[in-house]
């Protein structure tokens, strides 16, 4: 799976976020200068407080938007660039060179996105508005020294020295962002390869544990389509419905260390065996101690994990939330599979069996509400089931043998 889009959206919320942060300082910049304003430490007449009021609701607008509503459209980055920009040049309109700074901080906070798009829409907005703010400044006079006293001076001395600076300032911008656009396609290259390469190790280590178990590689595609279905109902993300299904694959992986005789045996286990099975959820665990990366770790919690018990009688003896979740889902998987599936030990049984048999476990076994996300997607199981079927041989024995067998 292609973890580019998902990377990226990722990136882009964190980008709101701060986008968000630096306007919350400006907009207590801005009541700052409200207040010494009113205790007289500046100069300013009561034409400057609605300006600066609406600045400071145009600086909150992206709270309000990101972290209070918690929104995320696209398109709202131009929206708000663009209020920033002309609430820059009404800045500039009415304090003049004193807020000059105020007319390239709307490029340099495009440089956030990290996407020249984005610099290149605000260095083309910001052009007029600065020539108009400038004109702007002229024509209200609103501050008494101001040096821009002709027409002439403005353009001259105005406008184009600002021009200049903007431009020099917009084409920094424009270099540092392509250089960050760079290094996050490397990164994002990066990561797919990370994650390409622990898929491929998943698949591998699957194909030498069924070449060692009976349990074919229908069982394990099986339980890893199983758990979508679980997650997705859930509401799992696309991208984090791969991982944990594609981590699933890796349920048994223990059983590499567990002897093919104790794994295989047609009759009831020993103690001795039943504590020697029991040990391959730890060697799972073990196996993944050392490995980096979400996909590692959600494979690591679930080899240890998928045979507790919502009751807490499972091999670890914990219960309920204290489960990680992926593995409670693909408790569900595995339990449903093996029961449907022919075993050396076992004939197989029939799906609506196995549905009674998981719904009598709810809240003993399996957490009660992923029965019931199993039970209203039952059709979808029984798709699945269908579709990667078993070629092994049939073997006569009951179903109450086998439950025997598993419930030590």
């Amino acid at each position: 799976m292609n973890f580019s889009k998902y990377l990226m959206d990722d990136f882009q919320r964190d980008v709101n976020k701060t986008m968000a942060s630096v306007c919350r300082i400006g907009a207590l910049l801005m009541i700052l200068v409200i207040v010494l304003n009113a205790s007289r430490v500046f100069d300013l007449d009561n034409r400057a407080y609605p300006v600066l009021v609406a600045s400071v609701i145009v600086m909150l607008i992206p709270t309000l938007y990101y972290d209070i509503l918690n929104y995320d459209s696209p398109g709202m980055r131009y929206v708000f660039l663009t209020m920033t920009v002309l609430m820059s040049g009404i800045l500039y309109t009415m304090f003049s060179y004193h807020v000059v700074i105020m007319l390239i901080f709307p490029t340099v906070m495009s440089c956030l996105y990290c996407d020249k798009r984005d610099v290149i829409y605000t260095e083309a907005i910001s052009v007029p508005v600065i020539i108009i703010a400038h004109l702007g400044a002229y024509v209200v006079k609103y501050l008494a020294d101001e040096p821009l006293q002709t027409l002439s001076r403005v353009v001259y001395f105005g406008i184009i020295p600002r021009l200049i600076e903007f431009v020099s300032i917009a084409v920094l911008c424009f270099g540092i962002t392509e250089r960050i656009q760079k290094l996050i396609r490397d990164l994002v290259r990066k990561n797919n390869e990370l994650v390409s390469n622990e898929q491929m190790l998943i698949e591998s280590l699957t194909k030498v544990i069924e070449l060692q178990s009976q349990e074919t590689g229908g069982h394990v595609r099986r339980v890893s389509e199983y758990t979508k279905i679980l997650c997705s109902a859930w509401g799992m993300s696309p991208e984090m419905v791969w991982m944990v299904s594609t981590a699933a694959m890796m349920h048994d992986v223990g059983k590499l260390y567990v002897p093919v005789e104790v794994q295989e045996k047609p009759e009831r286990l020993t103690d001795d065996e039943y504590e020697i099975m029991k040990r391959h959820v730890y060697y799972g665990e073990k196996m993944f101690e050392n490995s980096t990366g979400e996909l590692m770790e959600i494979a690591k919690a679930i080899a240890l994990q998928h045979h507790e018990r919502y009751d807490g009688k499972g091999y670890l003896g914990i219960k309920g939330e204290e489960i990680d979740f992926n593995a409670r889902c693909v408790a569900i998987a595995d339990v449903f599979d093996a029961l449907v599936s022919t075993r050396p030990y076992k004939k197989p049984w029939s799906p609506e069996e196995a549905k009674r048999q998981i719904i009598s476990q709810k809240g003993r076994q399996f957490d009660p509400e992923l029965v019931d996300i199993f039970v209203a997607h039952f059709d979808e199981f029984l798709d699945i089931f269908k579709k990667y079927p078993d070629a092994q041989e049939e073997v006569v024995v009951t179903p109450t043998h086998w439950r025997r067998r598993r419930e030590r």
